[in-house]
């Protein structure tokens, strides 16, 4: 049993509490307002029974000075202390509900979510299925552990498998004396690579043989101009002839361009008249001058048919030849084909030479006809010297390449790719045969075989949880409906069950509230459990939850049960079947703490302890946390019975004390000897007398009352009531405004309250 809290620092307003004055007894109870630290201690119960220091910790009195402490003293000499943020002493046996038990297993911001559930089912199950559960969560973390292992070991077989998959990876058979595979693979790719290599090996080509093309050059040298005047030509023969030089004639013909008026261009002289000045207008004529442009391009048509640069262009070919034939030789051995350059250069010169001949002739006579078909015939004749010994070298050459492609047919048609992948192939039947990959693959076929036992196992330990947890649930619904019927609750539950949805294993619950026929959504949407049910019929929920499950719990004798605000709602039926389902949980447990905002509960809860026949008044202890400086809260008596007292109660109480000494004469006493009477009279004729009349005018109505109202049974004391009031009146602002004024004199105060007492209890003057 928690006999004492002796105190508790820096916990919300609890900053500095000190309960060591009071000794809490199997009935404990504890009276707040709102806001003064009930909820904060119900936490700190919770965090003693689940060891969970955070409860505490994150209600860390603000602005606070005292480090956070708690003591709380249990039987045998026993404590569980909290300092420097955890408990030395875990105490189970606390049984707390309070918000936090809501929130965690009920529903949370108005939604019952999966969380609640998991931890509902937790809670609703509790030790039934210890073992059960213990062995199922062995075979869980078992089978997940071997899982892991499955996971780890083909991690570690990818490393060998590359871009395999794991199944043609394994599938890959032995291979036997690799290594002499291998080699023997590797010389039959080296010769199928070097014939590859062969294959691709260029094969030369025959020479460009020249052609020759004199045609325009021989019709220049062989043209002439039959117009040209007889004497005009000998008129200007002679004159050439006169002066001797060769290039004159052109030189003169090109002159006739600038004779475009009657002066000569070089001297100034007129010419008209002169006859050689007619006669070169007459020979160098426009035909004439076209002979001249073509005689003067013989120079260059010479140069591009007889040039060097077709002993080049054919040194050239027969280079590439020679050396596409030497790359050959290794396999196909032969004498290389010849052809003599300088020959051929040699008879290019002889060509240009004599046809520039033939140019130089046509050139110092440019009317005459230079060449003649013996000249055709010459040259032609050494030009086939050129051509004719480059087809004897071709016909060589084409022997040469006739052996080449003959060998080259000759060579075995070898699957390159395919001797390099069976290689390939060796190389990973090596590695998937490696003594350490062969293990791996033993131990992965092993933890397969352990994970397949282990599933067996877990689904054994499942379905005997199932059935435990089936069980349980069922008899706890039907307790929680039975507990909602007394409630008055108009919802109940249809389903409560358990499930392990979900990928981790573990089982949640599972349950549907039912409201007039129709279930409700835990979720949002329509019909939501959110929206349908009140704030009072959601507590009403869990109280039902808590009890229930309290009720049923195997050692509850044993329990230290702590209520945080049980009332459910202002409805009296609902206070009433909360009280008689406290006062049931107090009967069957090692304690009850019950804390609450509402004095007049906690005064019938303890008249309902009380009422039975031999009970004992010891056995309940009533605190308070009650307001002291700072706004803080520290532990105080309260007397639950003048703390509930009403009015009338209150003064009656305060002028029998007054009688027997307890209080000297004051304008306190005095003051409460007309309420008394007010209450007196309301109580005798209720609701025959009007709330808001003065005492005054009650007195006259009852004086004013007919048969067969009831109030005229007490006009035989109206003139005792005036009297009294005559004197009590002077003591209330609303009859003597100097009220405060006015002198109490004791003797004569105790003469009227005892007169006024004496109107109550014999009910007559």
């Amino acid at each position: 049993m928690l006999e004492r809290i002796h105190y508790i620092k820096g916990l919300g307003l609890l900053h500095d509490a000190n309960g060591a004055p009071f000794t809490l007894q199997k009935a404990s109870l504890i009276y707040a307002d709102n806001g003064r630290g009930k909820s904060t201690m119900a936490s700190l119960f919770r965090s003693c029974s689940t060891n969970n220091p955070a409860l505490v910790t994150n209600r860390r009195t603000i602005n606070g000075a005292n480090d956070q402490e708690a003591r709380l003293q249990f039987s045998n000499g026993q404590n569980a202390i909290f300092q420097n943020g955890s408990w030395d002493n875990q105490r189970q046996e606390l049984l707390v509900f309070d918000a936090d038990f809501v929130e965690k297993n009920v529903y949370s911001g108005g939604l019952v979510t999966a969380d609640n559930r998991k931890n509902l089912l937790q809670f609703a199950l509790g030790d039934a299925p210890v073992v059960a559960q213990q062995a199922y969560d062995l075979a869980n973390e078992s089978l997940a552990t071997a899982k892991a292992d499955v996971v780890r070991i083909k991690r570690e077989i990818s490393i060998h498998h590359g871009d395999f998959t794991l199944q043609y990876f394994r599938a890959i058979n032995p291979v036997d004396d690799p290594e002499v595979q291998i080699k023997a693979l590797n010389l039959r790719l080296a010769e199928a690579e070097d014939i590859q290599n062969i294959q691709v090996r260029l094969i030369p080509i025959d020479l460009n043989s020249p052609v020759l093309d004199v045609v325009e050059i021989l019709s220049i040298l062989q043209s002439s101009l039959a117009d040209v005047d007889g004497n005009a030509e000998a008129r200007v023969k002679q004159h050439l002839q006169q002066h001797g030089h060769q290039l004159l004639e052109g030189w003169i013909s090109s002159g006739q361009d600038y004779l475009d008026n009657e002066t000569c261009p070089l001297c100034n002289q007129p010419l008209e008249g002169v006859d050689l000045i007619q006669a070169y207008r007459s020979y160098f004529n426009k035909e004439y001058k076209n002979l001249i442009v073509n005689v003067g391009q013989l120079d260059n048509k010479i140069e591009s048919l007889f040039s060097q640069t077709i002993a080049d262009n054919i040194q050239n070919e027969l280079n590439n030849a020679i050396e596409r034939l030497t790359n050959w030789a290794d396999k196909v051995p032969g004498e290389l084909p010849s052809l003599n350059i300088p020959e051929v250069k040699a008879t290019l010169t002889a060509l240009f030479d004599y046809v520039s001949g033939l140019a130089s002739q046509k050139r110092q006579n440019i009317l005459e006809c230079v060449g003649n078909e013996a000249d055709a015939t010459h040259i032609n004749k050494i030009w086939t010297q050129i051509t004719q010994s480059i087809a004897r070298f071709n016909q060589e050459l084409q022997l040469r390449i006739q052996a080449i492609s003959q060998y080259k047919q000759g060579l075995a048609a070898v699957d390159v790719e395919r001797l390099r992948q069976q290689i390939t192939n060796i190389n990973w039947s090596q590695r998937r045969h490696e003594p350490a990959v062969v293990q791996l693959f033993k131990n992965l076929d092993a933890t397969n075989g352990m994970v397949t036992t282990l599933e067996q196992g877990k689904e054994t330990a499942k379905q005997q949880l199932s059935q435990i947890m089936t069980q349980t649930l069922t008899h706890y619904k039907d307790a929680i409906n039975a507990h909602l019927l007394r409630f008055g609750a108009s919802f109940s539950i249809a389903e409560l069950d358990a499930n392990f949805t979900g990928g981790s294993g573990q089982a949640t619950s599972r349950f549907v509230l039912e409201m007039r026929g129709q279930p409700l959504a835990l979720g949002n949407g329509e019909n939501a459990f959110k929206t349908v049910l009140s704030e009072s019929d959601k507590r009403t929920l869990a109280l039902a939850f808590f009890v229930a499950y309290a009720e049923t719990t195997v050692d509850l004798v044993d329990k230290i049960i702590v209520i945080d605000d049980p009332m459910c709602s202002l409805d009296l039926n609902r206070k009433q079947q909360t009280r008689l389902v406290l006062k049931n949980l107090h009967d069957n447990c090692h304690q009850l703490i019950l804390l609450a905002h509402d004095a007049h509960f906690l005064r019938e809860f303890r008249n309902d302890l009380l009422r039975p026949t031999g009970a004992n008044p010891a056995d309940v202890q009533s605190v308070r946390l009650k307001f002291i400086a700072n706004n803080y809260s520290d532990f105080d008596d309260i007397d639950l019975d003048r703390m509930c007292e009403s009015a009338y109660f209150k003064a009656h109480r305060l002028l029998d004390e007054y009688l027997d000494g307890q209080h000297p004469g004051c304008i306190n006493v005095a003051r409460s000897v007309r309420p008394m009477l007010e209450g007196y009279l309301h109580r005798r004729f209720p609701g025959k007398i009007n709330q808001g009349l003065l005492f005054g005018a009650v007195v006259t109505s009852i004086n004013n009352a007919q048969q067969p109202s009831p109030l005229v049974h007490a006009q035989n004391i109206t003139d005792e009531l005036n009297q009294i009031n005559g004197y009590v009146g002077q003591f209330h602002h609303d009859t003597n405004p100097a009220a405060d004024q006015v002198q109490v004199i004791d003797s004569e105060l105790r003469t009227y309250v005892t007169r006024a007492l004496a109107v109550i209890h014999r009910g007559d003057a």
